[in-house]
This record gives C-alpha cells, sequence and structure tokens, in this order.
C-alpha cells in the first residue's frame, strides 16, 4: 500500500449475518466506526476498503454502513474463519489498516 496509513485495533464478536448465505461478520465499536469513517475512503455506496488483520491472516476486503447499529459491518468469509478457527460467538482482535 503506498501513502499513509491508519491502523485500528479492536475486540468484537463474530455474529451471524442476518440474512441468506450463512455469512459471518464482526461489528465495530462505536469509537473504532468513527475512526474508519474519519481515516476511510468510503466509495459511493459508503463501503471503506481496508486490509484486516485476523490472527495471522491478513485480507484485503471492505467495512460495510450498518445502519440499522450506526456502525460498520467487516464480514469474515469461510475461508478466514477456518484458517484461524473462528466461530459464531468467538471474541477476537482485529486489526485494521486503511489508507489516509
Amino acid at each position: 500500500m503506498t501513502g499513509e496509513q491508519h491502523e485500528i485495533s479492536f475486540e468484537a464478536t463474530v455474529e451471524k449475518f442476518e440474512g441468506p448465505g450463512g455469512w459471518h461478520a464482526v461489528y465495530l465499536p462505536e469509537d473504532a466506526a468513527a475512526e474508519a469513517r474519519f481515516f476511510g475512503r468510503p466509495n459511493a455506496l459508503g463501503a471503506i476498503s481496508v486490509f484486516a488483520r485476523i490472527g495471522k491472516t491478513e485480507v484485503r476486503t471492505s467495512l460495510f454502513p450498518d445502519k440499522r447499529r450506526g456502525s460498520l459491518m467487516l464480514p469474515l468469509k469461510a475461508k478466514l474463519r477456518q484458517r484461524e478457527s473462528v466461530h459464531e460467538g468467538d471474541r477476537i482482535t482485529v486489526v485494521l489498516v486503511l489508507a489516509g
């Protein structure tokens, strides 16, 4: 990644997405969401591109606005969950890197 970067670290509980497909996600705590909105560059739909690190796994993904919670959601793909043995209800540490 080029340019300035901003790192955000937080803990959150893995939840199953309320919809088709069985997606899992974490929702950013209020302070982390505010920081991501300030330092991130949202696209036209409000998604913010990030690098996310969970355990030893780093992926390029996006944060998505969740109007119901007033936060941002980080989806956790099955491959990442399997690699890091992450399950619904687990409390995990997430490190996000945003380009400034």
